[in-house]
């Protein structure tokens, strides 16, 4: 059974908190002075405020103690039109986020320019995933922290230290493939025929008449005509059936883990608003904050993080009545059973359910 280590919100602010929360799961992982130690994050969407803050990041990295300076942050780049769509884009919204500044640690987009700097990764037999597209800077780095923002999402219910894995550490192609069935398709009321997405296209996939035409005989799936329209004409189908998203998120958990040697996960249960980091402030949280776990194991993590946010009150304000004892997600969005993603996890023997909470 998995230990998953918990510092009340109370406690945060205390000198020590974080350093009695780490001690116990770190001690004896000191790494080389010249060893690479990437600092998965979620940084928020232009207009979001419910991400994990840069002071808590930091102090998390300060208590760890791990004997090399060369500790940088990390997160990819996503599908959708937005500041976290390139490289230099997301640079200034983690400055502007106070994340990467200077005299602290570095920002580094881990897929590159545009989402296209990764590795693929061979699947065991049996995944419905063959290879997977893992973002190269996770892959380079000697060892990897997990700092998770534990809250509501529009497709698994709720997302912690496995979305993070799963979604966080693939490329644009990664996410394509997770997120709908592979190609992209073109809005002909949006498209200007400007031949933009054609000109970049590495297969030419893409022809030009009144509007831009993908041929999905082609098409790889790169995600490429995405990050490059102007026009926000080339689309992705969110519609994706919730279990075979799920099992595809989690498949890609398996392999971020693979090629990363993550040494901690941290779930921060604060903000527990209904919606992903992903998207602009929308709702008030669930619950008041309840504090912060950390595990070696993620399943167990995301578990006991659940929990928690069922066992505590509604706060005042909460989109949902439900209270004490409910699942305040599955009230939220009852079409889906975030238990699933979990359970698929546990599965992969990425972790287990079960766990023992000890209260620091």
């Amino acid at each position: 059974m998995a230990k998953v280590f918990f510092l009340p919100i109370e406690k945060a602010s205390m000198d020590g908190g974080f350093s009695k929360l780490l001690d116990k799961i770190m001690s004896g992982k000191i790494m080389n002075p010249t060893d690479t130690v990437a600092v998965k994050i979620h940084p928020g969407e232009e207009g979001n405020s419910s991400y994990v803050s840069p002071d808590y990041v930091n102090r998390v990295i300060e208590a760890l103690s791990l004997g090399t300076d060369r500790i940088f942050l990390t997160d990819t780049t996503v599908l959708y039109p937005g500041k976290r769509m390139s490289a230099p884009d997301y640079l200034r919204l983690t400055y502007e986020h106070g994340f990467g500044l200077p005299l602290t640690h570095p920002f580094i987009i881990a897929d590159g320019l545009r989402g296209e700097d990764e590795i693929s990764v061979k699947m065991p037999e049996g995944f419905q995933t063959d290879e997977a597209h893992i973002a190269s800077i996770i892959s380079n780095s000697d060892a990897m922290i997990v700092i998770s923002h534990f809250k509501g999402h529009l497709l698994t219910g709720f997302g912690g230290a496995l979305k993070n894995l799963g979604m966080g550490c693939a490329s644009r192609a990664g996410k394509l493939y997770q997120h709908s069935s592979v190609k992209p398709f073109i809005n002909p009321k949006k498209c200007t025929a400007c031949g933009i997405c054609a000109a970049h296209c590495h297969v030419r996939a893409i022809s030009i008449s009144d509007h831009a035409v993908i041929n999905t005989n082609i098409c790889t799936g790169c995600g490429e005509c995405l990050g490059r329209c102007p026009e926000g004409a080339v689309k992705v189908s969110w519609d994706q059936n919730m279990s075979i998203f799920m099992r595809r998120m989690i498949e890609y958990a398996y392999a971020a883990v693979s090629v990363s040697n993550p040494l901690l996960y941290v779930n921060f249960i604060t903000s527990v608003v209904p919606d992903c980091d992903c998207m602009k402030d929308m709702a008030p949280p669930f619950v008041e904050d309840i504090g912060i776990l950390a595990s070696v194991d993620p399943v167990a993590l995301d578990m006991a993080s659940l929990d928690l946010v069922t066992a505590a009150p509604a706060a005042e304000d909460s989109p949902v009545s439900a209270g004490a004892g409910a699942d305040k997600f599955s009230a939220y969005r009852p079409d889906i059973d975030g238990i699933l993603h979990l359970s698929i996890a546990e599965s992969l023997g990425l972790g287990s359910m079960e766990y023992e909470l000890v209260t620091v």
